[in-house]
């Protein structure tokens, strides 16, 4: 996430505080690009900071008595890090 915040505010300078004119390069469309790309990438860390992966089984028993169990079972992801509960 800190690559996107740099791109976010490298951009904002570029599109709204420098005042200056440099040959074929309009600063406001690069910045504004930057800008663009930043979010993308800060958007892209958070969805990929926590996901969550949802698994049904069933579980049937051989004894009559005993009735099929569906045990859901959900797996989040965070980073390298996972975790069930």
């Amino acid at each position: 996430m800190g690559a996107g915040m740099t791109l976010l505010v490298i951009g904002a300078i570029l599109a709204f505080a420098v005042t200056d004119k440099v040959p074929n390069i309009n600063l406001p469309v690069v910045g504004l690009i930057l800008m663009v790309a930043g979010g993308i990438l800060i958007a892209n860390a958070q969805r990929g900071a926590q996901r969550e992966r949802r698994v049904r089984r069933r579980e049937e028993s051989d004894d009559p008595s005993d009735p099929t169990r569906i045990v859901e079972e959900v797996e989040q992801e965070r980073g390298d890090d996972r975790h069930s509960r």
